[in-house]
């Protein structure tokens, strides 16, 4: 083979390298940086948020937790999403916590809980939620390390 022609090939290799490395990063920079939320779905995310109020003497009790203090209270609102994001009502930041990894939402003056896919599951006791649960008084929901109990 000519030497002309192996360096044309060596070229082509070396720009399709280029070119297979340069969509790996864009993949990856995509996947880490999610893209930004239209204005339109930001505000009325946040205006949902502000109109939910809190459900009478509802409410969340961490019991167990290296990443909050225990015997802290969240109130339950129609909709509370926990997880690792700092856009979820409740944040964990325990590396064990998926980034919205469950939701406590209210339907027909009830609360039910469900796992959001997260890697590492939410447990009721020591039963993984797989379907959405409903909420009694004293039960206990362990996410990552931190485990609540249901007031209501």
């Amino acid at each position: 083979m000519a030497p002309g022609y192996v360096t044309l090939i060596n070229l082509a290799f070396v720009i399709l390298l280029y070119v297979f490395l340069g969509r790996v990063v864009r993949a990856i920079y995509i996947d880490i940086y999610e893209r930004p939320v239209p204005y339109s779905e930001a505000r009325e995310a946040m205006e949902q948020k502000r109109r939910a109020r809190p459900a009478e003497n509802a409410a969340l009790e961490v019991v167990k937790s290296d990443f909050v203090n225990p015997g802290r209270i969240y109130p339950l609102t129609d909709i509370v999403t926990i997880g690792r994001s700092t856009e979820t009502e409740i944040v964990l930041r325990d590396p064990l916590v998926s980034h919205q990894h469950s939701r406590i939402i209210k339907k027909l003056d009830e609360w039910w809980l469900m796992d959001l896919g997260s890697t590492n599951g939410t447990f009721i006791g020591h039963d993984r939620v797989t379907e959405p649960v409903r909420l009694k008084n004293g039960l206990k929901i362990k996410i990552g390390d931190t485990i609540f109990q249901v007031k209501m």
